[in-house]
């Protein structure tokens, strides 16, 4: 669970560029009649998140499970360049080179190293490649050509083509005037949602690619496992 909801808030925050909009999977209101085609809209997207080589954004995160308890509540910052970022929260920190993984689980001070297909647009695998892939032919997933509102923005609803992905929608709200992405919620088989909320984004000047590998100094007293 740890890993997964990591790599989720991961996912979404690093091409949410904008400030968090109020929308729930239940309550978006009906079609307005000045609203593009989805196409159009997850192509402006696309562009909007390329605009930017290099970005740091901060971010909330909360999970629930379908009974409504909350499995998860915090706050993180990613920064992303190119096809490497880096995630850090308190629970977990991520580093990604482009080329591999380091996941490390600060609560038993374990490391797990895997390796990263850029070629891959699954969610979990390669979320920059996800992103930019909606709206294409090699996205995963389907989408309604009409478009929903929520205060000021433009919420598109994402069902996966995969039956057997552990998720059976996703609705991302992107802003009316940025076509930038603002609020990301996941609904799980289970029931069980995720909600990301962008609190801040600020474009970089970048960051060395020491920056995306993790430490070798910090592996003393880590149980390390490498998958690569």
């Amino acid at each position: 669970m740890r890993y997964f909801l990591s790599l989720f808030v991961m996912l979404f925050t690093l091409a949410a560029f904008g400030q968090g909009a109020d929308f729930s999977i239940y309550n978006v209101s009906s079609v307005a009649k000045d609203a593009p085609t989805t196409t159009d809209l997850l192509s402006k997207m696309r562009a909007a998140i390329k605009q930017h080589s290099a970005i740091e954004v901060t971010f909330n995160m909360s999970a629930k499970s379908a009974q409504g308890e909350l499995l998860a509540d915090f706050a993180g910052t990613v920064q992303a360049q190119g096809n490497a970022f880096k995630m850090v929260n308190p629970q977990l920190e991520l580093f990604c080179d482009g080329k591999s993984k380091w996941i490390l689980s600060t609560e038993i001070d374990e490391l797990t190293i895997f390796p990263n297909d850029t070629s891959d647009t699954d969610l979990i695998e390669n979320p920059i490649g996800f992103l930019t892939s909606l709206g294409t032919q090699t996205s995963s997933y389907s989408y309604s050509a009409r478009l929903k509102e929520s205060n000021g923005n433009w919420v598109v609803e994402l069902i996966p083509s995969n039956k057997k992905m552990p998720y059976k929608s996703v609705l991302v709200g992107i802003d009316k005037s940025s076509n930038l992405p603002v609020k990301i919620e996941y609904t799980s088989k289970d029931g069980s949602s995720y909600i990301v909320v962008i609190k801040s984004f600020k474009p970089s000047s970048g960051w060395p690619e020491s920056n995306f590998i993790f430490p070798t100094s910090r592996m003393k007293g880590l149980v390390v496992t490498d998958l690569r």
